[in-house]
């Protein structure tokens, strides 16, 4: 009776890992980009209002999301005025455009609005276009533009598949 917890705990420290991966991800400006996932969150507003955060890191599809020798190359904040719903499991998005503006966080006109940061960019705007989400998952494209340290615009265009990194 003894061994198999034993074995069972030696079979779940050898697999390792969250359990949560990350999914395929690519935005041209950005080669480091290889695969994204999404978090839900919680604003401070008074009362809170639900959220995404979407991570796009330098490890490919199927790393573990919570691994934290990854690297963020960019990130989208979607915001949104949809309430707590008392479980914290992220806010419903529509399929469509949602603008992804400079300011931070950004003011919610209509359901949602978004930014987004990257590794040495800055003034990024532009669209996130949600293409299917559910609470496991947000699938998307992503049309912005940002400008490098110099001052040049760079162009980020690309797709994501993100599920969502820990319990939805």
């Amino acid at each position: 009776m003894t061994r198999l917890p034993l074995v069972f705990l030696f079979a779940a420290a050898a697999c390792g890992g969250s359990g949560f991966n990350t999914a395929e991800a690519t935005i041209t400006g950005l080669p480091t980009v290889k695969s994204a996932s999404a978090t839900p969150f919680l604003t401070t507003d008074t009362p809170p209002t639900m959220g995404w955060t979407i991570d796009f890191i330098d490890a490919g599809a199927g790393t573990d999301c919570m691994d934290q020798n990854t690297t963020i190359v960019a990130t989208i904040g979607i915001y949104t005025k949809q309430p707590d719903n008392g479980m914290h499991t992220g806010a419903v998005l529509s399929t469509g455009e949602i603008s992804i503006i400079t300011m931070s966080p950004p003011t919610v006109q209509g359901t949602a609005a978004a930014n987004m940061a990257a590794n040495g960019l800055h003034g990024i705007t532009g669209n996130v276009t949600i293409t299917d989400s559910y609470k496991d998952h947000i699938y998307g494209m992503i049309n912005a533009i940002g400008t490098d340290g110099s001052g040049t615009a760079v162009s980020l265009t690309g797709s994501f598949k993100a599920p969502a990194c820990g319990k939805p």
